[in-house]
């Protein structure tokens, strides 16, 4: 990443967003009720409120807190700047969308029990301030333009008696992936209101990448997600050059999930082994399953790749 880059998006535009969660409150202090409304049931009737300090406090925290850990990691990965500051930008709109919408309800309200609901139209558009945020992010740190080595891989090869009639398969879960799942599909319960929805949608998407299961056969891979194995597809024989096995860091990948770099997707449930499929004209794709040098050698076998050692 540039200098003048760097200081542009860890520096002004950070400041500009911690600026921005906490201007309403500076705007509209002696407008508030206290304490004043936080959250709010599906029917947008408040059920929860805390002092506007201690709301103030929380945004500007947790914003300071992701910034500090963006940095660190940052300085130890800076060829994934892209994503994180995409994530630093985009969490940062998520928290001043959040500010603002919540000062708007609760001013010249006497009552926090008084203050108006959010709506979904509301949280769409807040939404939408992250996204679009995160999308600026990306843009202003190189976004697709950065290159990297890819790391180097090794690539294995079985001697087989009929190499067309093998069958292999296996699957990575991931545990971090599923305890992130799990969490948000309960918090949305517990809280119930319209964030229950985005909360319960979001975990649900969590817990498909958290599983991926690959079968190897004569027709093709076929990759699976999630315990359902939905959604499924399969890559034919003929697209891919070779398979190989890398040692994958999900950090190296800009965390877990699908992971999308230049010249690669990436399913990536945890760290560790994982199988490469080396596809002609188009990106490699990299899949975190267990066994991954035995499936390789079975890919490499059906295709001629190599010679057995």
């Amino acid at each position: 990443m540039k200098v003048a880059r760097s200081w542009l998006t860890l520096g002004v535009v950070p400041g500009l967003l911690l600026a921005l969660i906490a201007l309403p409150f500076a705007l509209y202090w002696n407008e508030l009720p206290n304490p004043m409304a936080t959250h709010w049931d599906l029917g947008g009737t408040p059920n929860g409120s805390m002092p506007p300090l201690v709301l103030l406090l929380l945004l500007a925290a947790l914003y300071i807190a992701v910034y500090w850990a963006i940095t660190r990691v940052l300085a130890r990965t800076p060829y994934e700047g892209p994503s994180f500051i995409a994530g630093l930008f985009g969490i940062g709109g998520l928290l001043a969308a959040i500010s603002w919408s919540s000062i708007q309800v609760n001013r010249e309200e006497a009552s926090w029990e008084t203050a108006t609901g959010f709506g979904l139209l509301e949280i769409l558009l807040t939404v939408g301030i992250a996204l679009g945020l995160g999308a600026i992010g990306w843009a202003l740190a190189g976004g697709r333009s950065i290159e990297r080595t890819p790391p180097a891989a090794a690539v294995p090869t079985l001697d087989l008696d009929r190499p067309s009639a093998a069958v292999w398969s296996s699957r990575g879960n991931g545990l971090i992936l599923q305890v992130v799942g799990a969490v948000l599909i309960l918090i949305g319960l517990a809280t119930w209101g319209w964030s229950t929805l985005i909360l319960i949608a979001l975990g649900v998407v969590v817990l498909v990448f958290a599983e991926v299961r690959v079968t190897v056969a004569q027709r093709g891979v076929v990759v699976s997600l999630g315990w359902l194995g939905v959604p499924s597809w399969t890559v034919p024989m003929d697209v891919i050059e070779r398979a190989e096995v890398e040692q994958v860091n999900p950090m190296a990948y800009g965390g877990w999930g699908y992971r999308l770099r230049p010249g690669v997707r990436a399913i990536v449930t945890r760290g560790g082994e994982s199988l490469r499929l080396v596809r002609a004209e188009k990106a490699d794709l990299v899949l975190t399953v267990d066994d991954a040098a035995t499936g390789a050698g079975v890919i490499n076998s059906m295709l001629g790749v190599g010679s057995a050692t």
